[in-house]
């Protein structure tokens, strides 16, 4: 190809040339012409001017003496000039006393049309004859006349053009084919070596080649491009490898993204596919790493990947890769493992380099991962396949409390695809307000008597109840849990403000979870729920889990301080199984303490917990509500303890709305039965 192009290049610069060299070669001949058409009109002027000065004293005694025969003579002489068509001795008076004429010939076209190019009119030469006694006074007699014989003048130049354009024929011609010799040697060369020098280039490595600079154009134009042209193919080396680089790696940590990791990890399973070897795929997620964001601000954050980065890094082999999927997700791609206990060996020395680290940005942090693992070709073929399943054993490992690693089994996909099924259930449910509430009483150690109910959402689908365990964890993680919460607010307000007007006033407890309690606008939706359904705040008491409460207790405070501020009773679940501080405790706007069910299960035979707890509500003057009670003997020592408040089995299973409200009623009636009484 590149022969046929060079060929293809000589043959073009070759005809260029040659017609180059004919139109400026035409160009100069057409000047020569047009200059060799005036000297020649002068020439053959200033020769018959030369030819009447010559026979100027024959033709003068001539006409002096009006001897015809002698002007005779003196005309053929004339005519014998080749340039003379014509000649005439002619007297002042206008007798003629001679003329003699050339015979006409016949002209050419061509003739005729360089004629009319020559001569626009005829020339004539005419020279005046002076009187012998009059000579010194200038007096003339007669006159000699000679005219041109253009015709002769025309013949002749097309003679000499005719030589001259052959001339100048084969002289453009010699000039074009130098000129193409030039050009071929020091551009057509040269060009068709940079263009194979360009052809040899390659594309992943644009600079490894540079473009060597044609000899004896160093210093020149076509070295300058050369040198241009080199300096581009650096830049695009650069270009070419950022654009690499950001298409494949990580921009914080420099890691394999996820395109490069599915990539590698499909090198991967084929070397195995091969050769009959393992491969592991390890799915990490740092654990509560959001916490350390929230806290410490997210350049910390990001610091702390970059040094969990590392630390993968330096914890597996150069055959390996480690590759960050986004967030705090990273995945390791183990090639050519024995068994399982390699990749758990490798799992291990993964979380012992995170436990290690320490210090990050001056601060002191303690991080830990969840690590789930899949092995090729034990639980999957393909890359998806087993990045899925790598995900579902983390998914566990978290699920067991994070900081451990766990393999995938068949049930972990199961799992995960029933989650998705849930959550795909859950949002058609929350979409078309699929819930019901079920209400659980409480009531006073002492007395017995109806002091309350717990709002529970209830969900019913295709059939089967959904217990709230199941399906309340999958609601806080899709962020559903906002919209249900506002559900279960709403209808719990409307249901009190309706016993309220019906019967009497009961309050109502409903539970809220982390995300509502966060949410800036929950204390303005509380608000705006009472408002409308004209519920007094003192029906409605807000439960929130310990855990919740302490998690960040600054920044709830202000939420719990707006709803004390309403007249919203505030109540902490679950007490007594988190880490609360004592000190918290005393600032929060807290009415309610409520003891949890596995404190209440090991009355009366282990009674320290629930004893401290109460003794600790009655010295901070709070009301104490034990649930889980299921036995007479529990219920008789929570009372005699001074618990003020009794929920469970023992009482009443949670009922449904109509039930509820007929405890109400009853409750109510009874109440009203023994004011006549007494």
């Amino acid at each position: 190809m590149a022969i046929s192009l060079l060929h293809s290049l000589t043959l073009k610069q070759a005809i260029h040339a040659i017609l180059a060299a004919f139109v400026i070669g035409l160009a100069v001949t057409a000047v020569e012409f047009g200059w060799s058409a005036s000297r020649e009109r002068t020439v053959t002027l200033h020769r018959i001017g030369e030819v009447a000065m010559l026979v100027d004293g024959t033709s003068t005694t001539a006409a002096w003496t009006l001897d015809r025969a002698l002007g005779e003579q003196v005309l053929d002489g004339i005519l014998a000039v080749r340039a003379a068509g014509w000649a005439e001795i002619r007297l002042d008076d206008g007798t003629v006393l001679n003329r003699r004429t050339r015979p006409p010939v016949e002209r050419s076209f061509l003739q005729r049309t360089v004629h009319t190019a020559l001569f626009h009119d005829e020339p004539v030469v005419e020279r005046p004859l002076l009187s012998p006694k009059e000579r010194n006074g200038r007096q003339d007699f007669a006159h000699l006349r000679i005219g041109v014989d253009t015709g002769e003048v025309t013949e002749g130049f097309l003679d000499y053009a005719g030589r001259t354009l052959v001339v100048g024929l084969l002289r453009n011609l010699l000039i074009g084919l130098a000129m193409a010799l030039v050009f071929h040697r020091l551009l057509t060369r040269p060009l068709v070596r940079i263009g194979r020098a360009v052809a040899r280039i390659d594309p992943e490595q644009p600079h490894a080649q540079p473009l060597p600079v044609p000899r004896g154009h160093a210093d020149d134009e076509l070295g300058y491009v050369v040198a241009r042209f080199n300096e581009t193919l650096g830049l695009l080396e650069r270009e070419h490898g950022e654009l690499r680089r950001m298409a494949t790696r990580c921009a914080l940590t420099g890691l394999a993204n996820r395109a490069l990791l599915i990539d590698r990890l499909g090198h991967a399973l084929d070397l195995a596919g091969r050769s009959g070897g393992r491969v592991a795929v390890l799915y990490l997620d740092l654990d509560r790493f959001k916490r350390i964001n929230d806290s410490l601000g997210h350049s910390v954050g990001d610091a702390l990947l970059c040094r969990v980065a590392e630390r993968l890094g330096e914890s597996v082999r150069r055959c390996d890769t480690v590759g960050r999927l986004g967030g705090d997700e990273f995945m390791v791609v183990l090639e050519r493992v024995a068994d399982s206990g390699e990749a758990a060996m490798v799992a291990g020395r993964l979380l012992d380099a995170l436990a290690g680290l320490t210090l990050v940005a001056e601060h002191r942090v303690h991080i830990t991962a969840s690590v789930g693992i899949a092995l090729h070709p034990d639980d999957g073929a393909d890359e998806q396949g087993l990045m899925r399943m790598a995900d579902a054993a983390m998914q566990a490992a978290k699920t067991e409390g994070g900081g451990r690693f766990v393999f995938y089994t068949r049930d972990m996909t199961e799992r995960a695809m029933a989650r998705l099924r849930l959550e795909a259930s859950l949002r058609e449910a929350t979409i078309q307000r699929g819930f019901e509430l079920a209400y659980q009483p409480k009531i006073e150690a002492a007395t017995g008597e109806l002091t309350g109910f717990e709002a529970l959402i209830r969900w019913r689908h295709e059939g089967a109840t959904i217990p709230p365990m199941e399906f309340i964890p999958v609601a806080e993680d899709t962020g559903l849990i906002i919209d249900i919460g506002a559900w279960v607010l709403d209808e719990a307000c409307r249901t009190a403000a309706r016993w309220a007007l019906d019967h009497g006033a009961v309050p109502v407890a409903v539970n809220v979870s982390a995300r509502q309690l966060a949410d800036p606008a929950f204390a303005a939706l509380v608000e705006d729920t009472l408002r409308r359904h004209g519920t007094s705040p003192e029906l409605l008491e807000i439960e929130i889990t310990e855990t919740v409460i302490m998690k960040d207790v600054r920044h709830h405070l202000p939420t719990l301080n707006r709803l004390r501020a309403l007249g919203v009773r505030i109540a902490i679940d679950d007490f007594g199984t988190g880490y609360s501080s004592l000190a918290y405790l005393r600032q929060l706007p807290v009415d309610v303490l409520k003891i949890d069910r596995s404190f209440v299960n090991d009355l009366p035979h282990a009674p320290d917990i629930a004893s401290t707890v109460i003794g600790l509500a009655q010295r901070l003057g709070l009301a104490t509500v034990a649930e889980g009670v299921e036995t007479v003997e529990q219920q008789r020592w929570l009372a005699e303890a001074g618990c003020d408040h009794l929920q469970g089995y023992l009482i009443s299973r949670p009922l449904s709305a109509d039930a509820a409200e007929a405890m109400v009623m009853a409750n109510f009636a009874l109440a009203d039965s023994m004011a006549m009484t007494a």
